[in-house]
């Protein structure tokens, strides 16, 4: 009776593992940058890429964390390319009572761009404004 609990156990959590890992059939592309303030690395922060659906792009969008002024897509969970809006937030990385970010170092950023439908890299120089 054990085996049979411990192989149902095992075929369950194979399963769930297998659907967990479909893809959802959209082709993604690898993507890395720098992103730079007043010419220096951004220490940490988020970069977001939200596809724009008004020109064609159904998405789905992209959440990514800054570190030491680099960012990049997780193998398989990359960008489709085509238009996108892009909103980046940078902090100084100094941990503190109100973030484990730090302080921020600009207001956030936003810029849209059309990515190339490829594995690419797209750096991003931010300045005041």
């Amino acid at each position: 009776m054990k085996t049979n609990v411990s192989a149902l156990v095992l075929v369950a959590g194979l399963l769930l593992v297998l659907g967990c890992a479909k893809s959802d059939g959209l082709e993604r592309y690898h993507l890395s940058g720098s992103i730079t303030y007043e010419g220096r690395p951004v220490p940490a922060g988020e970069i977001q890429f939200t596809p724009n659906s008004r020109e064609g792009n159904p998405g789905p969008g992209t959440f990514l964390k800054i570190e030491n002024g680099h960012y990049e897509t997780a193998p398989g969970k990359g960008v489709l390319g085509g238009p996108y809006g892009v909103r980046i937030v940078g902090y100084d990385g100094q941990a503190n009572s109100e973030s484990d970010l730090g302080v921020s170092l600009f207001k956030p950023f936003s810029e849209k761009v059309d990515l190339p439908k490829e594995d690419s890299t797209k750096d991003f120089e931010i300045s005041r404004r």
